[in-house]
C-alpha cells in the first residue's frame, strides 16, 4: 500500500504533477503564439539560409556606402524641412558608438523566415529622427525610397524596436546584397525594410511599392498581415499558393522561383497596375 504521507512519495507525486501540469500549458499555446515566442510569422517555413530578394533594378554608381563609410549621408524630410545626415553624424548622436541589435528572425511575406538570429551594429530610429528633427514629431507613416527606386511605407504606430542597421556582427557594413544601411523594423515583415535607403519623410500615410500593389497598410507579422482585403488579397492569396507548390521539387527550385518571380513581378508592376483593381479608392486598413 502506498503512504500518502511519505515525504518520498509526496515529492514523487509533486514532481509528476508539475510535469503535467507544464504539458498542458504547452499543448494549450496556440500556433500564433508559439510563433511569436520563436520570432516566426504564422504559416512561415523556416528556412536555413537567408534568401535574398529584390526587384532587380539598378543601383546608382554614385550610391556607395560600402566606400564612402562615415561620409554616407541619408535624406530626411518633415513638413517641408530637409537635412542630410551622415553615419558619422548619427554615430556621434548615438554617444560615438553603435549600439549592438539582434533580430530573433527575418519574417518574409512571401512565406519564409530565416530564424537562426541576425546580429547588427547601428543606432535605434528614435536616435536617427531626434539627429535629424529633435524631439516631439507629428506624422502618420515613415516612408523610405531605396537608391533603386523602391518605396515602402510603415505606420507611425509600428516604430518600437526599429533602429537603422549599418554593419554586420563582424563591424563590415551591411553588405550590397543586403542593402545596407537600411531600417529594421522588428514588428514587420520584411518588405517594410527598404534596401539600399537613400531617404526618409516623415508625412501623412501614402502607400509605397507594395502597398498600392495590394499589400497590407501595417504589415504585422506576428497577426499575419500580408495582403489588404478586397481583390488584392485574393490574387496575392492565389500567386502564393501558387509558388508554395513548387516546394514538392525541393528548396532549390521553390527559391529559385520566389528569386526569379519576384524580379518578373517588379518588372510588370512597374508599368502596370493590374493588382491595384478594385482597390484604388479604398482605404488600406
Amino acid at each position: 500500500m502506498i503512504d500518502l504521507d511519505d515525504p518520498n512519495v509526496k515529492k514523487h507525486v509533486d514532481q509528476k504533477r508539475r510535469l503535467r501540469d507544464a504539458h498542458v500549458k504547452a499543448s494549450s499555446t496556440s500556433t500564433s503564439e508559439a510563433c511569436a515566442v520563436r520570432g516566426v510569422a504564422p504559416g512561415n517555413r523556416a528556412v536555413k539560409k537567408f534568401i535574398v530578394l529584390d526587384l532587380g533594378r539598378p543601383i546608382p554608381l554614385e550610391h556607395d556606402p560600402w566606400t564612402s563609410g562615415d561620409a554616407f549621408e541619408i535624406e530626411f524630410e518633415h513638413q517641408g524641412a530637409v537635412v542630410r545626415r551622415s553615419l558619422g553624424e548619427l554615430r556621434s548622436a548615438n554617444g560615438g558608438k553603435w549600439t549592438e541589435f539582434e533580430l530573433r528572425a527575418w519574417n518574409c511575406v512571401t512565406g519564409w523566415s530565416f530564424a537562426d538570429g541576425l546580429k547588427f551594429n547601428g543606432v535605434g530610429l528614435d536616435v536617427v529622427l531626434r539627429c535629424a528633427f529633435g524631439e516631439n514629431l507629428k506624422f502618420e507613416c515613415l516612408f523610405q525610397t531605396g537608391a533603386d527606386g523602391y518605396t515602402t511605407s510603415v505606420d507611425a504606430r509600428d516604430l518600437d524596436g526599429a533602429f537603422l542597421a549599418v554593419t554586420d556582427e563582424s563591424g563590415e557594413m551591411v553588405s550590397r546584397e543586403h542593402g545596407g544601411p537600411r531600417l529594421v523594423f522588428p514588428t514587420l515583415f520584411g518588405w517594410k525594410s527598404a534596401k539600399y535607403l537613400k531617404s526618409v519623410t516623415l508625412r501623412a500615410y501614402e502607400g509605397g511599392f507594395w502597398e498600392k500593389l495590394g499589400c497590407h497598410r501595417r504589415g504585422r507579422w506576428a497577426l499575419d498581415e500580408r495582403w489588404a482585403s478586397g481583390t488584392s488579397s485574393r490574387v496575392w492569396t492565389a500567386l502564393a499558393w501558387l509558388t508554395n507548390r513548387y516546394q514538392i521539387f525541393g528548396d532549390g527550385i521553390w527559391i529559385w522561383v520566389m528569386v526569379v518571380g519576384g524580379k518578373v513581378l517588379g518588372a510588370i508592376a512597374s508599368f502596370t497596375s493590374l493588382f491595384s483593381i478594385g482597390n484604388r479608392n479604398r482605404k488600406l486598413q
